[in-house]
């Protein structure tokens, strides 16, 4: 099983490429997927660890509207990462809007997945809490 953990800083190049991290590349194999994230991220998942997440979606009856909503959210976003030889991939500018992504960047483990931020969010949205507050709500 494939666990993902840590963070990287690096930077979008000018022409809105990224590379993965080579901490987490290897890891991801041969096909992986990009997603809007939840709180203005990027996700970033493995086939399988997609495939296991959008099963959930499946059970949803066109009947519900707001689910349905949610799930036209959820799939519209997804984006199949194509890499050049150089093992770089174009960031859509969907996705770049969406985590408000200018040029520097961090990527995060997250077990199972990676999370892309804007440097600048990651930092504001990180500085929100403490270890001693992340430990104490998570029970750990």
């Amino acid at each position: 099983m494939r666990y993902f953990s840590g963070t990287v800083s690096h930077q979008l190049d000018g022409k809105n490429r990224i590379r993965i991290p080579a901490k987490f590349r290897t890891d991801l194999g041969n096909e992986f997927y990009f997603m809007a994230g939840a709180q203005g991220s990027i996700y970033v998942f493995p086939k399988e660890a997609l495939e296991e997440r959008l099963e959930a979606l499946k059970s949803i009856k066109s009947s519900d509207p707001v689910k349905m909503q949610a799930k036209r959210k959820i799939q519209s976003s997804v984006e199949k990462v194509n890499e050049d030889e150089q093992g770089r991939t174009l960031l859509s500018s969907f996705l770049r809007e969406h985590a408000h992504i200018q040029k520097d960047i961090v990527t995060i483990g997250m077990g199972d997945y990676l999370e892309i931020w804007s440097k600048e969010r990651f930092d504001a949205y990180s500085a929100e809490m403490n270890y001693d507050d992340a430990y104490a709500l998570v029970d750990f």
